[in-house]
């Protein structure tokens, strides 16, 4: 039999099937079209911020545009629109509102519910926050400092006396331009770009910043640290009293801890594992009388790392740059792992880990290291600088709505959210509390 030759080409579809199919896809994307809502642009009521009127009142409520006028001044040409305490009064809001992008900034110019709110009749075009901050100087961060100074005061004085602990730490800006003061350092994510090294310090616990200074990125963080300590104790409103400060490795500094002793200050600083520190956790294993499980010293055991794996041992250490020895705590935790060999024999290996903190606290190890723990809450308080409070704006601040009625009767109204709901009605309920204890700035001049 003779195989004979097969068309394999696909048949080609009539004049009338090919028209059929045209005028199917024509109706099909017909239909679609029809779904579409008329789109119009009269709405004078929505916000992209429908809970932004809390923090408009507690602004109002603080007197925060005469704490602005007060502290920050920029010469300006007379016939200028906007003052520039109330430009920083608006980059506040953008913040705030997460605009923190020049282009993003034009969006509350057209955000009617966000000026009816705000009390704003015209918000300054990006253009203008740009020639804004091109005339700053260093001289005006010193006064935006002096500016939270006065903040921190007034808020102390809505409460009693009580002891504070101040958290230290120091976090790395990259620069993508030409900026003042930036060199290339220590980048772990930006490696060669420029920087500044920027020191905080909080408030533990409740998260106020106290202070916070502006270095080159090639700042050693002990650099003028004594200096930098002494700051935010002259910072601190004379409610709040120094219990301790904490910080991580680099910070323990010699003449950081002996001011910290003068004044009476418990301290909690972590060590960073050289040479001396290494030959005391030598010496603490061929010694290992000295270890004692962290629930041999405690028994409420309430994390779920604290259980026989952690032990610690104290032993007076002195570095090289110290003019004493001082009380350390070092902390070994135990890894299992599994090692098998060339006949596949697995057998069970222990490592550990270290860890080393100086401190004249009188903690027993397993509170200390609670203690020096709760320190790590600084990161995310840096990362609020940095974020601008994500996680608060997205659920809390940034809510679309409508401000509806007039006079008496305006009420913003919100999509239906329980859990929202809860907030606001906390938010309202603090906001009236605050303003019971507040004492306004004319009966303090």
């Amino acid at each position: 039999m003779v195989p004979q030759a097969t068309n394999h080409a696909p048949e080609r579809k009539t004049r009338r099937e090919r028209r059929m199919e045209i005028l199917a896809e024509r109706r099909r994307i017909k239909q679609i079209v029809k779904k579409l809502r008329p789109v119009t642009f009269d709405n004078n009521t929505v916000t992209e911020a429908g809970n932004f009127q809390f923090l408009a009142r507690f602004k109002e409520l603080i007197g925060l545009d005469a704490l602005i006028e007060d502290h920050f001044h920029l010469e300006q040409k007379a016939n200028c629109v906007y003052p520039a305490s109330k430009l920083v009064d608006h980059l506040l809001d953008c913040a705030l509102l997460g605009h923190t992008r020049f282009s993003h900034m034009n969006a509350l110019q057209s955000d009617p519910g966000y000026q009816v709110v705000t009390g704003v009749d015209r918000f300054p075009d990006e253009s203008t926050f740009r020639g804004f901050l091109g005339k700053l100087s260093w001289s005006h961060l010193i006064q935006l400092v002096a500016l939270n100074r006065d903040l921190l005061a007034r808020k102390a004085r809505t409460g009693e006396k009580r002891l504070v602990w101040i958290d230290i730490d120091d976090t790395v800006i990259t620069l993508f331009g030409e900026q003042e003061g930036a060199t290339n350092g220590y980048n772990p994510r930006y490696h060669g770009r420029p920087s500044y090294k920027i020191q905080v310090a909080f408030i533990a616990g409740s998260g106020e910043l106290i202070h916070l200074q502006v270095n080159p990125g090639n700042t050693n963080g002990m650099k003028d640290l004594l200096s930098f300590v002494k700051e935010i104790e002259a910072m601190l409103p004379p409610e709040w009293i120094i219990e301790g400060i904490r910080a991580d490795c680099g910070f323990a500094d010699d003449a950081v801890m002996a001011y910290a002793e003068e004044r009476g200050w418990q301290y909690i600083f972590k060590l960073p594992k050289k040479a001396t520190v290494k030959k005391a956790i030598a010496y603490l294993e061929q010694h290992p009388a000295f270890w004692e499980t962290l629930s041999e010293k405690q028994e409420d055991i309430t994390f779920a790392t604290e259980d026989d794996r952690w032990a610690a041992a104290d032993i007076p250490i002195l570095l090289t740059n110290w003019e004493k020895a001082r009380r350390c705590v070092i902390y070994r935790e135990a890894h299992e792992t599994e090692r098998t060999t060339d006949d596949q024999l697995t057998m069970a290996l222990t490592t550990y880990s270290f860890q080393a903190i100086v401190t004249n606290a009188e903690l027993k190890p397993l509170p200390l290291l609670r203690s020096y723990n709760k320190r790590a809450n600084i990161e995310n308080r840096i990362d609020e600088l940095k974020e601008g409070y994500e996680t608060i704006r997205r659920s809390v601040i940034r809510v679309p709505g409508n401000v509806v009625g007039s006079g008496r009767y305006q009420h913003i109204r919100l999509a239906p959210n329980p859990t929202l709901a809860g907030i606001v009605e906390t938010i309202q309920y603090k906001l009236r509390v605050f303003a019971e204890r507040f004492v306004p700035i004319q009966q303090m001049a």
